[in-house]
Formats: structure tokens, C-alpha cells, sequence
């Protein structure tokens, strides 16, 4: 048994879940979580994302089901629903049956969707149950050798001599990273060709090729190029620098402190999931991140794992308030999805 398995099982003596002591730091659940039957599951889980292969919601999705699989007893299968910047995904999970076999892998672009996909059938708030954080990351803002810039400032003046010169990839039209570059634009005055990606791996190519100049990407997508020196990060998104990454400013000390912003990854299910296996799946979660080795392996590629875990409760109040300010972000830019 591994250690990630060893820590885990403590809490889990004779098939009933002991949560009392681990909850005690965060909001209790109701009373009749305390004593949760460990029957579920009792076969494979479908974990849905709508993020493409290679992407940072794919690879946090492969270390995250490895490691749920191992202490739940029973595999973890990611299941790709890519189209409408993750809401198909989200939009399969809701109608799904809400046993707990159907979960979500979900970012912020799918708390957006009344804004940017009206005709979806399916509403986030009312359809989905918020089971865990379980990461953040920062949008790094990455170039190709073909841009002759070394700095965030020094793209942002070629940008300024060249209006509407240059292109910008992103991966998909109302994400975080799409979003972030809207907001640059606007606040730097300056004006990008946006070209949305359905792919991670594409994207990464025709910036290392020189097809376009500029990607805006969730860090772990492209941490290896960076590394490598294919690519360079003139900026991330986040408040502080990037461990991994200790020489790139933070966009705030590029001078645009507005724009910091990281992405999140949150695990959902379909309402009326029953409580015992939200709770499950929630301490599940927030106890193997508490794993050293696990937490230095996702740190090392750009996640920031929380400091606390939240409630299911917690995270719902949470999403709502980050929902309100992206929303804001979509109406007061005119950003709307392909409809």
C-alpha cells in the first residue's frame, strides 16, 4: 500500500468513513455524514472534463484520477466531452444520474455559460453540486522565438507599432486565458488577432513553429517548452511568482495588477447526489493533496493547491462570487460563445 493509501485508509476503519476529526478545522457537514457507508463505489467513475488532451485540466485530471482510484478502490476513467469551452462536459454531468458515478472536472468557463451558452440545457448553480477544490493555476502569457521580445512590455510596444498585427491563441473563447487577454488588451491598448484552440498540443506547435506569436495558457500546458526554451512566459497571472518558474514577473509587476487571475479546477456533481458521497468524494480529495509528494509533484508543474480545504457549502458561496465578477467581465466586453 502506498503512503498516499496508508494516510487515507486511516480514516477508514471496518467500511465506515470517520470524517469528525478531519472536518473539525472547516464548517461540519450534516449530522448524518459523520458516519458514512463506504459502499460507494462499487464500480469504475466516470470523470468528465472539456479541456483537451495535453492541457492543464487534463493532466491535473490524470494525477487526480490515479490517485482517487488508489483509495477508493475501483478505476477513475476521464471521459473527454470537448466543445463550448467545457460547458458540454458540464452540461453531461448535470443531466447525468446523480449517483456519484458521473463526476466533473470542471473550471470557471463552465459557471459562465447563461452569459456565453443560453441555448445549453442545463443550469450550473441549479444542476451541479460543488464536491471539492482541487487546484488553481495561473495563466501564463507565453511567446515563440519568432516574436522578437523578451519582456511583457517589450510584446505589449511591438503590439502598440503593429494594431491588430499580432495573433494570440487561447483555448477557447470565454476561458480564463481567453479572458486575460481580453483584459490586457483593453487595459494596455493595444489589439491581438484571437485565435481559439480546441487543442493544447496544436497550440503549443504553431507558437514553438512561429505561426502565432503569442498563447495564453493555463501553466501546465506549456511548463515543459518553457523549461525546454522552445517558449518563453513573459508574465503569469498569479499574485505571487510561480515557484517553478522563479524568473517571471507576475503581471502585477508588469504594471497590470487588475488582471491577476488564476484559473481554478473543481470537482461537481449532479444535484441530488446524496450527501454521504459528496462528503466522500470531498474528504478524498482534500486528503491527498495533503500528500508531500503528491503536493510537490503538482507544485512543480504550476498548480497551487489549497491552503484549507473548502465545504461543499464553502465552495458553492465561492463560485457564486467569482461567478459574479467574470460574468461582469463577459457583458462589459461583449464576449459571447459560438452559438
Amino acid at each position: 500500500m502506498s503512503g498516499v493509501q496508508q494516510r487515507l485508509f486511516r480514516h477508514l476503519p471496518h467500511g465506515r468513513l470517520q470524517v469528525d476529526h478531519d472536518l473539525k478545522n472547516i464548517a461540519a457537514f450534516d449530522d448524518d455524514i459523520s458516519d458514512i457507508d463506504t459502499d460507494y463505489p462499487q464500480r469504475s467513475v466516470s470523470m468528465m472534463i472539456g479541456g483537451p488532451p495535453g492541457g492543464g485540466i487534463d493532466i491535473l485530471a490524470r494525477r487526480l484520477s490515479v490517485a482517487m482510484a488508489a483509495v477508493l478502490g475501483q478505476r477513475v476513467a476521464i471521459d473527454y466531452r470537448l466543445g463550448a469551452s467545457g460547458n458540454l462536459a458540464a452540461m453531461a454531468v448535470a443531466q447525468a444520474k446523480p449517483d456519484g458515478y458521473t463526476i466533473l472536472l470542471g473550471t470557471r468557463s463552465a459557471t459562465l455559460h447563461r452569459t456565453m451558452y443560453p441555448h445549453l440545457q442545463y443550469d450550473f448553480k441549479r444542476d451541479l453540486t460543488p464536491v471539492a477544490m482541487v487546484a488553481r493555476m495561473p495563466v501564463g502569457i507565453v511567446i515563440g522565438h519568432r516574436l522578437a521580445a523578451r519582456t511583457l512590455r517589450e510584446v505589449i510596444q511591438i503590439a502598440r507599432d503593429n494594431p491588430g498585427r499580432l495573433n494570440a491563441a487561447t483555448l477557447g473563447v470565454g476561458t480564463t486565458n481567453h479572458l486575460v487577454s481580453v483584459l490586457l488588451q483593453d487595459a494596455a491598448g493595444i489589439r491581438f488577432q484571437h485565435i481559439p484552440y480546441m487543442e493544447m498540443s496544436r497550440a503549443l506547435t504553431d507558437v514553438v513553429s512561429g505561426k502565432m506569436d503569442l498563447l495564453f495558457t493555463q501553466l501546465a500546458g506549456g511548463i515543459s517548452h518553457m523549461n525546454a526554451g522552445s517558449l518563453r512566459a513573459v508574465a503569469v497571472t498569479s499574485n505571487g511568482r510561480v515557484s517553478s518558474l522563479p524568473d517571471v514577473p507576475t503581471i502585477a509587476e508588469e504594471g497590470f495588477p487588475e488582471i491577476s487571475a488564476d484559473d481554478w479546477f473543481v470537482l461537481l456533481a449532479p444535484r441530488d447526489t446524496h450527501p454521504a458521497v459528496i462528503a466522500k468524494l470531498n474528504l478524498v480529495v482534500s486528503q491527498l493533496f495533503a500528500d508531500e509528494e503528491l503536493h510537490e509533484a503538482m507544485t512543480t508543474m504550476g498548480y497551487v493547491l489549497p491552503s484549507s480545504p473548502y465545504t461543499p457549502d464553502g465552495l458553492r458561496r465561492a463560485l457564486a462570487s467569482d461567478n459574479a465578477r467574470w460574468t461582469s467581465v463577459l457583458r462589459n466586453y461583449q464576449v459571447n460563445g459560438f452559438q
